[in-house]
């Protein structure tokens, strides 16, 4: 991965957070966030079923 990858991840993990931080419903943002990353990781192949914190 290149530094600009990074960059470009850190900037996107930034904003989801601010994202977050502003909106109305907190949940709901987190869900959508959630949502949009496990499809991100399972196109990329990553099993994600496994990925849960108690």
């Amino acid at each position: 991965m290149t530094k600009e990858e990074q960059a470009t991840g850190m900037i996107d993990k930034y904003l989801d957070l601010l994202r977050i931080k502003k909106a109305e419903d907190r949940d709901k943002e987190i869900d959508n966030q959630l949502r949009a990353t496990k499809i991100k990781l399972e196109t990329l192949g990553v099993v994600t079923d496994q990925l849960t914190i108690d």
